[in-house]
């Protein structure tokens, strides 16, 4: 199977697989949902790309017989005591050094349309620094 979809993936990677978790959404959302493995869960967790468009679930019920599933998770549904502990710990585990961003692209200042183009287009994993 070709991929092409947002931020291109890396050809090696599997056809399938058992989750995906999709903060972007937006018009490439079906061409992810047809990358789930039977009894597969695609979970949308923002539409930073956009809404998906209106018929996207015309693709999993087409492959009904594989037993796919979608849902949508606002963090809004979490406790704030919740979601604030798990942002302390995030900001610490950061300060430590223990995570990491990843980094597509280094560019001149000169080019942020260029950057933005980019990130539009949803060719983009991860982020794109903007250097001066």
């Amino acid at each position: 199977m070709s991929w092409t979809g947002r931020g291109g993936g890396d050809p090696a990677a599997p056809p399938s697989y058992d989750v995906i978790f999709d903060i972007a959404g937006g018009a490439e959302l079906p061409t992810f949902l047809d990358r789930l493995a039977p009894n597969g869960r695609f979970v949308l967790a923002g539409v930073v790309a956009g809404l998906p468009p209106a018929d996207f679930g015309m693709g999993l019920l087409g492959a009904f017989q594989q037993s796919r599933s979608f849902a949508t998770f606002s963090l809004d549904t979490v406790p704030v005591p919740t979601r604030d502990a798990v942002r302390a710990d995030q900001f610490a585990a950061a300060a430590r050094g223990e995570l990491h961003a990843v980094v597509h692209e280094i560019l001149p200042l000169e080019q942020a349309s260029e950057a933005h183009r980019r990130m539009d287009l949803g060719t983009v994993f991860g982020r794109i620094v903007l250097t001066p």
